[in-house]
């Protein structure tokens, strides 16, 4: 078990080895959500892995309507389950479910603010990590091979008036982004900008086209 600080939020989490270790992305998407998703908001986490995010926002005082967290990966959501108890978090605050981006949830449900941090390395055959765990890093060549069927699907399950929070990567084609954006159609703007030392991680705000 370590701490990990997110913001103002402290959360205690125990992360096995096939689940994504918290890292500065996952600090600037929780720190976006922290600032931007206003009480009351209903609000999904995409790939939610220790649960950090999501629990973050679980307990930083503000009540919400519903915080619901997913991810492909089994392991991820046991471990998030089991962070929740440990934090002291009420199971009825968040619910997790094992789903490949939106597949396990009902057609019509929708949510004022969508979370994601998607693998986005670029990868090819030779990168790929053994196990659960590649789920999240591996990003496909262009590192947008799980963005592209995200994107496709996001607006149906987006309140009117509802936002994405989408974590983004100087290793992605940025005009290969944008081009997806414009399909959809969804403007954007970037809400942070931090960078390392081999890229430069960015998280996106995005909203619907009328």
């Amino acid at each position: 078990m370590e701490k990990f600080d997110f913001g103002p939020v402290s959360l205690l989490l125990t992360i096995p080895s096939s689940v994504y270790l918290p890292s500065d992305d996952t600090e600037m998407l929780a720190q976006a959500a922290q600032s931007q998703v206003p009480p009351g908001s209903s609000v999904l986490e995409i790939g939610t892995g220790s649960g950090a995010v999501i629990l973050s926002l679980a307990k930083s005082g503000k009540k919400f309507k519903q915080l619901v967290a997913v991810d492909l990966n089994p392991d991820a959501v046991e471990t998030a389950k089991k962070n929740a108890k440990e934090n002291e978090i009420d199971s009825k605050s968040v619910s997790f479910l094992q789903s490949d981006l939106f597949s396990s949830l009902p057609a019509s449900s929708k949510f004022d603010f969508i979370l994601f941090n998607p693998p986005y390395l670029p990868t090819s055959k030779l990168d790929k990590v053994k196990g659960a765990l590649n789920s999240a890093l591996d990003g496909g060549p262009d590192g947008l091979k799980t963005v592209r069927p995200f994107l496709a699907e996001a607006g149906k399950h987006l309140a009117p008036g509802g936002n994405i929070l989408l974590v983004v990567s100087s290793l992605q084609p940025k005009d290969k982004l944008q081009a997806l954006l414009a399909r959809h159609p969804f403007s954007h703007s970037v809400l942070l900008s931090k960078s390392f030392f081999f890229e430069k991680l960015e998280i996106w705000e995005l909203s619907q086209k009328a």
